[in-house]
């Protein structure tokens, strides 16, 4: 093997500066026969990032930092730049590796929310459509999974070009006039290595809204959940109210005996800086962090039963905790005996939980007997006068979840993407196999339901050539499973097949989101589904064969699951 023209970093990267650096390394591996890829902010699952596992490792699962050894992987820290093309009409260009917002899990020291994208372009009045519930991702990383924010109406559409540097080591700029350009916005790197992104963005604008936790079917509901919205007038079916809020979501805790709905929804409103109110789920104080912590405790409880794993679980979240609460402490400017009282309460109440979680760990079936009374604890029904309402900035609180801390409250989810002409349908078919299935079906998380847009992009889930049933949008189910859970939930007979399967058996379309869990099973059987279910793959898989000829970026990971074999 010849000197790779780049050294490789201590941390497994190669960390490129240049778009001919991108280059360099593409011909390398070319020549020797090497896989290439390249990682954002590693919030889709392992191996749908990197080159193929090395014996497993990393685990398929979300925010995997370490990459497989003997394949090459790129990092794009040094990669971050915005250039203004033209700031009157707000078009620039973005390299790959910026987050849009502060990562708090970066492993290379580089990324704040004062040098993030979305904060730079607000500081010159300019703005996107849409944002997902968090802002750690990179913006080539979002871009490439088909992300997407909670709404029908808005898009992650402000991209018009992608400077793309292909297996053969060309690189070019595809535009929207570009016959592949709506392949490559969602290609999962398979067609190449995006360099930089051109933008079109929209003018700032300000979000205001509330948030709501209602029984289902209760009078101050938002919506008829599981019905046709024909019983009140103020009541829309779920997919009318999807269709009708600019952006919204809907959590569900469908476990029997707290069945209950949390509805936020948030409309545009003229940009201001006055008066604001920003959502945070979790307040950066010590009472959010508290709750967080106690939160992850109950959850490790309920997803765990071996005593060892428990304790050790819990304490390592007992140190996410610690090293929370002091940052929180030093942002609010707390005194030197605010912190150290803080810092050794929260010792003790660790110690104190660690114990008790040990002994409550030969006790887990009185636990999960107990979830009922334990849910409302956190996430009690509003009362009439209390519900949440919030007026800010859209990049600060239309990504709902960036208070919540990975380390705490970490999930995994597959994300189904639904016709919203078959909403109704679904819910109340997930509905019958929670009441057929009790908490095998439903699990001791939540799930959440979104609206989702059309899309020209042509593996994108939500697709459309504007005369099939996905071109009024989506509904999104993401279904939740908690990072800490024991177990690999996307194998046959696991917890998320039953999902899937649900609506296989009774013919509702569906596509999945691939940055996230999909099925590790039957692989054959799943790519067939998806040539069933994506009229434009046979062309993107044809595509990617042109694009890459020698299999560059095409790892046995997606081979499986686009084509069937390994």
């Amino acid at each position: 093997m010849t000197t790779t023209p780049l050294p490789i970093g201590a941390d497994g990267f190669y960390h490129p500066k240049t778009e001919a650096d991108v280059i360099a390394l593409i011909d390398h591996a070319r020549s020797n026969a090497l896989q290439i890829r390249g990682r954002g902010a590693t919030h889709s699952v392992a191996w749908s990032i990197y080159s193929d596992p090395a014996n497993g490792t990393p685990p398929n699962r979300t925010l995997q930092q370490s990459p497989p050894p003997g394949e090459i992987n790129l990092a794009f820290d040094k990669m971050r730049e915005i250039d203004w093309i033209d700031e009157a009409e707000g078009v620039i260009e973005a390299g790959p590796g910026i987050n849009l917002g502060w990562d708090p899990q970066d492993p290379f020291g580089v990324s704040t929310l004062e040098n993030s994208f979305l904060h730079q372009i607000f500081e010159k009045g300019w703005a996107v459509n849409t944002l997902g519930g968090i802002t750690h991702q990179t913006l080539a990383g979002f871009t490439a999974t088909g992300s997407a924010g909670g709404s029908t109406r808005y898009a992650w559409d402000n991209a018009i070009a992608f400077r793309i540097v292909d297996g053969t080591g060309k690189a070019e700029w595809i535009d929207k006039a570009h016959p592949h350009f709506n392949a490559v916005g969602t290609s999962m790197g398979l067609l190449g290595i995006v360099t930089k992104i051109r933008m079109q963005l929209v003018p700032m604008y300000n979000i205001e809204g509330t948030e709501i936790t209602t029984k289902i079917g209760a009078d101050n509901a938002p919506m008829d959940f599981l019905g046709d919205g024909t019983a009140d007038p103020k009541q829309p079916s779920l997919a009318n109210f999807l269709k009708d809020a600019p952006y919204t979501r809907v959590v569900w805790w469908p476990q029997k005996g707290t069945e209950r709905i949390q509805t936020w929804r948030a409309d545009r409103v003229p940009a201001s800086n006055d008066g604001l109110t920003p959502y945070q789920q979790f307040a950066p104080d010590f009472g959010g962090q508290t709750e967080m912590f106690l939160g992850s405790v109950v959850f490790v409880l309920f997803g765990n039963t071996s005593p060892w794993r428990i304790i050790g679980l819990i304490w390592k979240k007992a140190g996410v905790y610690l090293d929370n609460l002091a940052k929180v402490l030093k942002a609010g400017g707390a005194g030197g005996f605010a912190r150290f009282f803080t810092f050794l309460l929260g010792c003790i109440a660790a110690a104190a939980i660690v114990g008790f979680g040990g002994i409550l760990a030969f006790l887990n079936g009185l636990m999960r007997a107990a979830f009922p009374l334990l849910l409302p604890i956190f996430n009690g029904i509003t009362k009439a006068g209390e519900e949440t309402t919030f007026n800010d900035y859209y990049w600060r609180s239309l990504c709902m979840d960036n208070t919540v801390s990975d380390g705490l409250l970490g999930t995994e989810f597959t994300e189904i993407w639904v016709p919203i002409g078959h909403a109704q349908k679904v819910m109340n078919l997930y509905q019958e196999m929670f009441d057929d299935g009790g908490y095998a079906a439903t699990g001791y998380f939540s799930t959440e339901v979104y609206g989702g847009p059309p899309s020209s992009g042509w593996i994108h889930p939500g697709y459309t050539d504007g005369s099939d049933e996905y071109k009024d949008g989506t509904v999104r189910i993401d279904v939740y499973w908690f990072r800490d859970n024991a177990g690999i939930p996307n194998t046959d007979e696991a917890f998320l097949d039953q999902y899937w399967e649900v609506l296989r058996a009774n013919n509702i379309p569906f596509r999945l989101h691939w940055g996230k869990f999909v099925p590790r099973y039957d692989f054959a059987d799943w790519a067939a589904h998806y040539q069933a279910n994506l009229p434009r793959l046979t062309d993107f898989l044809a595509l990617r064969s042109q694009r890459d000829p020698d299999d560059l970026f095409f790892t046995d990971y997606w081979r499986k699951r686009l084509t069937g074999t390994a």
